[in-house]
């Protein structure tokens, strides 16, 4: 009896997380992630490949708070789908909770190629986090870097001092690290 109480209970919170009734989706979505188990993550993730970006960034929020690494591949998509770039900074945003150790260049893109505010969570992650990398990576975001600056207005916010510093910054910062780890097995 219990199990049935939770059933009908998951099953209606899932669809009030789809209702346009901001605090009533935020509430369920909230009660979902106490709940917690597989069911609620799967849920989670499937709502990121949404075309609406309310449920999308809903759906990223929760994963932010669930902190479970299997949505990690799921956000890389979506953030990169040409429909979603002006409307990815929230999953970016997740990302942060995330391990993304594995996913230097990934990261790294989201940086050069996305909004301002996908941007800051990218320069947030790659300051953060401890990345696994090659040494082909590195060459390739450099090649990356180089292109970009050849053509710079092909890419948000370049114009932008600030913001051309920011990826500057840190793609020296990885690239400098990556030089003196070169060094040390010399």
């Amino acid at each position: 009896m219990p199990g049935d109480k939770l059933r009908i209970e998951i099953d209606q919170l899932k669809e009030d997380v789809l209702s346009d009734d901001w605090h009533l989706a935020d509430s369920s979505a909230v009660r979902l992630i106490e709940i917690g188990g597989d069911e609620v993550i799967n849920f989670f993730i499937s709502l990121i490949a949404e075309d609406n970006s309310t449920i999308r960034n809903r759906a990223a929020l929760a994963l932010r708070d669930i902190k479970d690494n299997r949505a990690l591949e799921p956000l890389l998509k979506a953030i990169f789908k040409k429909k979603n770039h002006n409307y990815n900074g929230t999953m970016v945003y997740a990302l942060e909770t995330l391990d993304c150790s594995a996913k230097l260049k990934e990261i790294f893109k989201i940086l050069f190629y996305q909004t301002w505010e996908s941007k800051q969570s990218a320069y947030s992650i790659l300051f953060a986090q401890i990345f696994t990398f090659t040494d082909n990576d590195i060459l390739e975001i450099k090649k990356m870097w180089d292109y970009i600056k050849l053509h710079p207005e092909k890419y948000p916010n370049y114009e932008e001092e600030e913001t051309r510093a920011m990826m500057q910054d840190t793609l020296d910062g990885y690239t400098g690290y990556f030089k003196s780890k070169i060094k040390k097995h010399k």
